[in-house]
């Protein structure tokens, strides 16, 4: 399925989400604010790189590992480097499920819009814990069911009928990607459960943020030291 929406995925997601994508990546992307060149960063289901890039801005002396099991995402990412001139970022092929990384050995390990993709949430999560140094933290951006009498029914109302109808009509290969975007957030945990898993991953210090009316939730971990 995403390799089949790879070549518009970007577009997609701007036009989708009005722009907001951006905006909330930058929001994730400063929880990297102060790291140095000693600090690697780990940005898992990194699709095409864009929380990566956000990271990057954030922490321009950080070396970034972007990760993803889809090669025709990871495959635009250079291409997207060399436009911005950007040589911190490393693109490679990584299953979040089972990470090629040491244990600790990044300060921190991020993903936005991806964990809830993954086959088995507290497998992904234990794995980005365990990559993690001791006082790093583990990002997570993704999406929620908005709550409220007004604008949760509303939104969901373009998140099941409009959205889907937008995507078929300008990605003809998109198939039932943007079907299946509404019905995984659905089905995904809320932030009560979210930063439950965080915590039962031995992180403290857990955080969980609304953006957007509650559209998007940021979610923060901390290793203990």
């Amino acid at each position: 399925m995403f390799s089949r929406v790879s070549r518009r995925y970007d577009f997609l997601n701007h036009f989708l989400s009005l722009g907001l994508d951006i905006h909330w990546r930058r929001v994730a992307a400063r929880e990297a604010a102060g790291l140095g060149r000693t600090d690697t960063i780990a940005d898992l289901c990194t699709g095409t790189g864009d929380l990566a890039f956000a990271l990057n801005r954030s922490a321009p002396e950080s070396p970034i590992l972007a990760l993803d099991f889809t090669p025709e995402m990871v495959a635009f990412g250079p291409q997207k480097a060399a436009r911005k001139s950007v040589s911190k970022i490393t693109f490679g092929i990584g299953d979040t499920l089972s990470l090629p990384l040491r244990d600790e050995s990044v300060a921190l390990a991020s993903v936005a819009f991806g964990i809830r993709n993954v086959a088995d949430l507290r497998r992904g999560l234990s794995e980005m814990a365990r990559v993690v140094r001791p006082g790093g933290k583990v990002v997570v951006l993704e999406f929620t069911k908005p709550s409220g009498h007004v604008f949760g029914p509303l939104y969901m109302f373009y998140f099941r009928h409009i959205l889907p109808l937008l995507g078929r009509v300008i990605a003809a290969t998109a198939g039932d990607a943007y079907r299946y975007l509404p019905q995984s957030v659905q089905a995904f945990a809320g932030p009560e459960e979210m930063s439950a898993h965080l915590r039962e991953r031995g992180l403290v210090n857990v955080r969980a943020a609304a953006l957007t009316f509650g559209t998007v939730h940021l979610y923060v971990g901390q290793k203990p030291a």
